[in-house]
């Protein structure tokens, strides 16, 4: 049977040089180089009958054109050489196989516990989605609960003509799809990679404030939480887009009076230096610890204490006032103890004489 001498570790020429060293003296280092040579036929994947026939071929080739006598002699010394050759063959054949069991075992381990984890991966992204598609469908389910629930009482109290009764109702039913418009509009704004679109023109600061915390008090009165704006007495203006500062605000507010317990504080504060305007919004609730402060702008991130206080919202906010922030290109600071409340502090560019020359 001829052999591939391509599949042959120790191929025919080889063999042949072995066997030949071997008959012409069997010492210790024939026999050694004989354990080596079975070594490289099990490793070059020949079986006993493929090693049988690369045997009697080399033994062939040695005897050709031999006298008879060493004929005889060659043939003797060439049965116990193949007698030696498979019985290391056999041995070390053996501890091969179980050198290659030992692998492949480690290799479908290790493989099944990558599948494991592959599937504790979806597993928990699936859960993650599930969660999220809850949240987002609660969130939007209850403004529009309101607003709806808002309008059909409003229809029963004109046709009682209770006017008075009707005009409240019809307010709530509006802050109800403000909500719900403004939470869409955090929804898309932080689906969208890049900065946001913004229109910048000069805007009195102060007045975005008072409009932000007149949008916050109700929320703020129903969770017994005190919310109060520090007075200017000095006109700033920034270089902003008046709903990106109204996004970013509304945020930091909504916040601030959602994670305060009752009976706490919300308070914002303005100001500005050479070149920046700032607000502040502080509160007395229930702080952040540098681990979740660390991950406070991550998109759909909420922490733990933030979800047990807490349980609705998606965590979208901090990240849409971020990129509004960095959008208007300014920047936004935070300081923050646990149980004992946050501050954020946003800056915006002031509008100042040089910065209107330069504008011009």
């Amino acid at each position: 049977m001829a052999i591939d001498e391509r599949a042959v570790g120790a191929g025919p020429d080889e063999y042949e040089r072995i066997l030949a060293d071997y008959v012409h003296e069997p010492t210790e280092e024939a026999l050694y180089r004989v354990s080596l040579l079975s070594q490289g036929l099990i490793e070059s994947g020949l079986g006993p009958e493929d090693i049988i026939a690369l045997h009697f071929e080399a033994l062939d080739r040695l005897m050709h054109d031999q006298p008879y006598r060493e004929r005889a002699r060659v043939s003797t010394e060439a049965q116990q050489f193949l007698l030696e050759v498979m019985i290391t063959y056999g041995v070390r054949f053996k501890e091969y196989l179980e050198i290659k069991m030992r692998q492949a075992l480690q290799s479908a381990e290790a493989e099944a516990a990558r599948e494991r984890e592959r599937a504790l991966d979806a597993e928990r992204v699936g859960r993650q989605q599930d969660e999220m598609l809850a949240v987002i469908a609660h969130e939007m389910r209850t403004p529009l609960s309101a607003a709806q629930g808002n309008l059909d009482l409003a229809k029963r109290s004109l046709t009682r003509q209770d006017l008075e009764r009707m005009l409240g109702q019809l307010d709530r039913a509006r802050e109800a799809l403000g909500r719900l418009s403004r939470l869409t509009a955090d929804l898309v704004e932080s689906s969208r990679d890049g900065n946001p679109t913004l229109t910048i023109a000069p805007l009195v600061l102060v007045e975005v404030v008072e409009q932000a915390c007149a949008w916050a008090e109700p929320t703020a009165m129903a969770g017994e939480v005190e919310l109060s704006a520090a007075p200017v007495d000095m006109p700033i203006v920034v270089h902003a887009d008046a709903d990106g500062v109204l996004s970013i605000l509304g945020n930091l507010l909504s916040n601030a009076v959602r994670y305060t317990p009752a009976g706490g504080r919300v308070t914002v504060q303005c100001g500005a230096d050479e070149a920046w305007a700032w607000v502040e919004v502080r509160d007395t609730g229930i702080g952040m610890t540098p681990e979740v402060q660390a991950r406070i702008y991550e998109r759909f991130y909420r922490s733990s204490e933030a979800r047990t206080l807490e349980a609705r919202g998606l965590g979208l906010g901090l990240s849409l006032v971020q990129k509004l922030v960095r959008a208007h290109g300014g920047r936004i600071e935070l300081e923050s103890v646990p149980g004992r409340g946050s501050t954020f502090r946003v800056y915006l560019p002031l509008v100042t004489e040089e910065s209107d020359r330069a504008d011009d």
